[in-house]
């Protein structure tokens, strides 16, 4: 039986976006996942799934690290003897494919552009060179939107074959599609609560809207990412303490969550697609995002969700506004759930089996 390797930054994001994925392969091949340690690691491991951990700062660049790094996955790799790796994430897919032995088959998805990307610095320029230095040792590549992949067009890093797909999918059948309107009108943030991801356009559209509809309720549901970006604790904080927003810390179980909200919204300033606005259309809730990369291939303007202006919080409120005072909110609701099919977990499983058939 061949041997597949999924190696992502942490066992949250094997757990919460491929194990769908991972249970489907395992029918046909041995698959391990390689994966920082969190508190998803035992429920991979819950699910009989293989899990080797690393030690992997997502987000530093000290250089003993980098290099202990590299010398773990090749010491995991040369025990394992993987016939594919499946890389996510810009750590795993340099570190990864240099330690990668010789004939191991190599794909790696791009879920999203790191802000590295979107920078002029040194750092920025060595991940670049980096990535046109592996380009002959990757056999596929697989974005979640166009955009990324005429990105890495332009920088010269693709030289093997390509595939688009509609993001990693959802598990439709999770979900409960249910929406109260009788309730007063509640939206909520679901994300990590980083800078990048539009936390503080949403706080700052929350107050706007509830100076003027003091019933509209604003929820918040994420973790505190440890991460340069991360927006100060304290400033949630001050929002509740004026009734603005209701923070609900990281949620498990967000099914149960979105059975009590209207709309999703995330004014991230840029995704792969993004996994909360599937789950919110799974969930028959409107979407609102910012009309960025990633995002604005989920939202469909006026049908099912609303796009703002990216870092507009007055824009962002003024959507929120629109969705207050729609008519047809019942039609919109239908619309979400409709669109929705198109994102099904197994239409993604059939790519990525097609693709691993394929090299």
């Amino acid at each position: 039986m061949k041997k597949i390797v999924l190696n992502c930054n942490d066992c949250f994001a094997a757990y919460k976006f491929r194990l769908d994925l991972i249970k489907k392969l395992k029918e046909e091949y041995q698959v391990y996942v390689v994966a920082g340690f969190d508190d998803h690691t035992q429920f991979l491991k819950r699910e009989n799934i293989d899990v080797y951990i690393i030690d992997i700062d997502k987000t530093g660049t000290g250089i003993f690290k980098e290099i202990k790094l590299f010398f773990t996955y090749r010491k995991i790799f040369k025990k394992l003897k993987p016939d594919i790796i499946i890389n996510y994430t810009i750590k795993p897919h340099l570190y990864a494919t240099m330690a990668a032995p010789k004939n191991t088959k190599i794909i790696n998805v791009v879920t999203g552009l790191s802000s590295i990307f979107t920078k002029n610095t040194i750092i920025t320029r060595v991940v670049i060179l980096l990535y046109r230095l592996i380009s002959k040792k990757i056999n596929h590549y697989v974005f979640l939107n166009i955009d990324d992949y005429h990105y890495f067009v332009g920088l010269k890093i693709l030289k093997k074959s390509h595939t688009i797909i509609k993001g990693e999918g959802v598990n439709l059948d999770n979900f409960y599609p249910y929406v109260d309107l009788s309730m007063p009108l509640t939206f909520i943030f679901i994300g990590r609560l980083v800078k990048e991801k539009g936390i503080i356009e949403y706080l700052e559209a929350a107050k706007l809207i509830k100076n003027r509809f003091s019933d509209v309720r604003f929820l918040i549901a994420g973790s505190f990412y440890k991460k340069n970006t991360m927006i100060d604790r304290e400033l949630i904080r001050c929002y509740e303490k004026e009734g603005i927003v209701n923070y609900l810390g990281y949620c498990y179980d967000i099914n149960e969550i979105l059975r009590k909200v209207h709309c999703v919204v995330l004014p991230s300033y840029r995704e792969g697609l993004p996994i909360s606005l599937i789950e919110g259309l799974a969930s028959k809730k409107i979407i609102i995002a910012a009309n960025a990369v990633g995002s604005k291939d989920v939202v469909v303007d006026g049908f099912n969700g609303f796009l703002a202006n990216i870092k507009s919080s007055y824009d962002l409120a003024v959507k929120m506004e629109k969705y207050i005072f729609a008519r047809n909110k019942e039609e919109m609701h239908n619309n979400a759930l409709y669109s929705s099919r198109q994102y099904d977990v197994n239409n993604a499983i059939t790519a990525m089996k097609r693709i691993i058939e394929g090299i």
